[in-house]
């Protein structure tokens, strides 16, 4: 469950949200979860169709990871017939993993087919148009231990055809080229052994646009892989890497003339103490990098005494990275405190402060406190709360408490000055 504590971004210079992780269990039926478009009123005839035509002994499976659906019903080949795709698995056999596609017509739903799926695991179905004929094609990954393939199937007038099948730690469907017409990007990465990205397109058959095989295989692995704008106007792929238990390093790659390059190497400019993942972080559709930096005056202090800021920058479309915006966050993932862009190196950490004790976020020049976070056992929180804190939130047997209004300064005057409290939602004092 999140919460988020937030005033309109207009008058407040943080924005505070609290993280609270509950168990929660989930019991869901997988026909309620097919694909749109749904097919509502024909879910029970579906479903008896589909166990009819499983071996009594098999189950239906969901690709790992993922609880939208086990269902996947669309118009594969665009003919007006609706099909529908399952997986199901068959326990004790040499071949564990079976796909089956189904077909609607007048008096219900009939088995069109049924293929072998290459590993123990299925890892993910995409059904998407990869070959450019404006029919999908259905995208599975599928694994064996901790090895991973590709296949991309096209299905046409109740026929199913193998187009390429690859070992792959990560896919990417895309327009690497920007050519209008999606291209399949596959990340393959083995430690101390390899590491290449390919990108292939379809024409007459899937074909290498590019390929990067020279790339660092010496870390432990990927922990993130996305693809999307990495500039304005430019799509790319960021790989964000395991150096070991803790630190990362992240790279970025673009298409450029049907050319990967590798436009921000994974080195010391992109290097971290803590995994981050890099996301579209100010929702501008650019992804960003999260780096760590060490509020100013805590240079020399112990690396696990500074209470580090979370910066994100991104790539700049020419040869480096652009500021974008800053963050403190909780090492436990309690709350997340954000701050205006223009207060980049203009806001610190007053040096007194602890972490999981108190901590005092303050102006760099003029020492002016914009917020505090105190932790407070009941009887300390008993004491204090009516000398202007509010509950941020709980952990364990302390109260996290705050205060102080979020001042964002326009000009140089104290009329120039806009105050505002936090606001507080869905927390019960």
């Amino acid at each position: 469950m999140k919460l988020n504590l937030s005033v309109p971004r207009r008058l407040a210079a943080a924005v505070l949200s609290l993280s609270i992780l509950s168990g929660c269990t989930f019991i869901s039926d997988p026909v309620s979860k097919m694909k749109s478009p749904e097919l509502t009123a024909d879910k029970a005839s579906l479903m008896t169709a589909i166990k009819s035509q499983m071996p009594a002994s098999a189950s239906l499976i969901r690709p790992s990871g993922d609880e939208d659906s086990s269902i996947f019903t669309e118009d594969f080949d665009k003919d007006g017939t609706m099909e529908t795709l399952v997986f199901y698995l068959t326990e004790n056999e040499s071949v564990l993993i079976h796909g089956m596609i189904l077909e609607k017509t007048e008096d219900g739903w009939v088995k069109k087919l049924v293929f072998d799926g290459d590993g123990t695991q299925l890892e993910s179905v995409d059904l998407e148009d990869v070959t450019g004929d404006g029919k999908l094609n259905i995208i599975t990954g599928y694994s064996r231990g901790e090895e991973k393939g590709v296949v991309v199937y096209s299905y046409s007038g109740g026929e199913l055809e193998e187009l390429l099948a690859q070992p792959y730690t990560k896919y990417m469907i895309d327009d690497l080229n920007e050519d209008g017409t999606a291209d399949l990007t596959l990340i393959y990465f083995k430690r101390n052994e390899l590491n290449k990205i390919t990108t292939y397109q379809y024409s007459d058959g899937f074909k290498v646009l590019d390929q990067l095989d020279d790339l660092d295989p010496y870390f432990n692995n990927y922990y993130n892989i996305v693809s999307g704008k990495v500039a304005e106007h430019k799509e790319g792929i960021v790989l964000d890497s395991a150096v070991d238990s803790r630190s990362a390093y992240t790279t970025v790659v673009v298409m450029e003339n049907n050319k990967l390059r590798v436009v921000i190497p994974g080195d010391a400019n992109t290097f971290k103490d803590k995994k981050i993942v890099s996301e579209d972080i100010d929702g501008d559709g650019i992804i960003e990098i999260g780096m760590l930096e060490p509020p100013g005056g805590w240079e020399y202090f112990d690396p696990e005494a500074i209470p580090y800021f979370t910066s994100y920058y991104k790539w700049d479309g020419k040869d480096g990275l652009s500021f974008t915006s800053q963050k403190y966050r909780d090492p436990a993932d309690r709350f997340v405190i954000d701050f205006l862009p223009e207060w980049h190196g203009k806001i610190t950490v007053d040096t007194k402060s602890v972490q999981d004790k108190s901590l005092k976020f303050i102006m760099s020049d003029t020492g002016e406190t914009v917020v505090e976070v105190t932790f407070f056992t009941q009887m300390e929180w008993d004491r204090v709360k009516s000398n202007g804190w509010k509950v941020l939130g709980r952990d364990m047997d302390k109260i996290i408490g705050y205060r102080g209004e979020l001042v964002q300064s326009t000009g140089g005057s104290d009329n120039d000055k806009i105050t505002a409290p936090i606001e507080r939602k869905g927390i019960d004092e």
